[in-house]
């Protein structure tokens, strides 16, 4: 339910553990919690929910309970910069986990792999667990495992792949209730869009998407960066600038993912470039250099560093 009706899934669980459940029971309302927090609010709440989901799926004896919480785990702990701690939570999870479950592990550290830009290692963990969840008549899973392969295979220019596959994951998604999936969806057909040099429709499906999740009431940052980038693009630096300072601010006041305020830098340090603010492009390109070091995302941290050698060049300081 997070994922389809997120304020009330949050409400149950707060209910649930109120009610004095078993440890079986109260593991999972703790995790529900952690989820909303990790991806909605505040990540430190999210860990110490997702760390006593953690002992209690212990406590209750069950492996499996216990891999899938791990796996949450994994996912929460890298979004907060701690990038060792959560590979090291995937490791005991795939380890616990087995069938199906290990499946929707493999499918979540194949997200952790390409939020650190390791792709090569998404695509594998990601094609080991599809065929699992098609197996499993996972409609669900397999959609998001289908969304993600193509997020992947856009990162990596393959446009024609990334397409096919978001295709057959919005065929999923329409015979589902997950509305922020769905939602997610749309945005990710808008990135596609982008790649394939249609900024209009772009601009539209992205517009579809955060009209969705204002429905849903969930914060919008991955969007924003897809939007500034297609802002760029279409020759609106400022806007673009202040878009991206803006959801800097938001998400400073939440507590939210370490990750992506590095990838909101970032995209505002190329925005303060080309809008004609090397001084600015200098100071956000440097912190999102640092954070990104600090979270083991080589990939993402030589993006900054090349924006932050044209900043100095801008500069004077060839």
């Amino acid at each position: 339910m997070v994922f389809a009706a997120p304020g009330e899934a949050l409400t149950r669980a707060e209910e649930l553990l109120g009610a004095d459940p078993s440890p079986l029971h109260a593991s999972v309302a703790h995790q529900v919690i952690g989820i909303w927090q990790r991806d909605f609010g505040d990540t430190r709440r999210a860990l110490a929910h997702l760390r006593r989901a953690r002992d209690l799926a212990a406590r209750a004896d069950s492996a499996e309970r216990e891999a899938d919480v791990l796996a949450t785990l994994g996912v929460a702990l890298v979004h907060a910069g701690r990038t060792r701690a959560g590979l090291e939570a995937f490791e005991r999870g795939v380890a616990r986990g087995s069938g199906h479950t290990r499946a929707r592990v493999l499918f979540r550290r194949a997200y952790v792999w390409w939020v650190l830009g390791r792709h090569g290692e998404a695509l594998e963990d990601v094609r080991r667990a599809i065929p699992v969840l098609r197996q499993a008549e996972d409609v669900i899973w397999t959609a998001r495992a289908l969304t993600l392969r193509a997020t992947v295979h856009l990162a990596l220019g393959s446009v024609e792949r990334a397409d096919a596959d978001f295709t057959a994951a919005e065929a999923l998604w329409d015979t589902t209730g997950q509305e922020h999936d769905k939602a997610d969806a749309v945005e990710s057909r808008g990135l596609a869009a982008f790649r394939s040099g249609d900024v209009p429709a772009a601009l539209r499906l992205l517009d579809e998407a955060e009209e969705r999740y204002g429905k849903l009431g969930t914060p919008t940052f991955m969007l924003t960066i897809r939007r500034c980038e297609v802002l760029m693009a279409a020759g609106l630096a400022t806007e673009a600038l202040a878009e991206a300072d803006g959801a800097v601010a938001a998400l400073d006041g939440i507590g939210g993912q370490s990750t992506r305020k590095a990838e909101l830098l970032l995209v505002a340090a190329r925005a303060a470039r080309l809008a004609g603010e090397p001084q600015t492009a200098l100071a956000r390109a440097a912190v999102a250099v640092r954070l990104f070091a600090g979270q083991r995302r080589t990939w993402y941290e030589t993006h900054a560093r090349l924006v932050l050698i044209e900043a100095r060049v801008a500069t004077g300081r060839g």
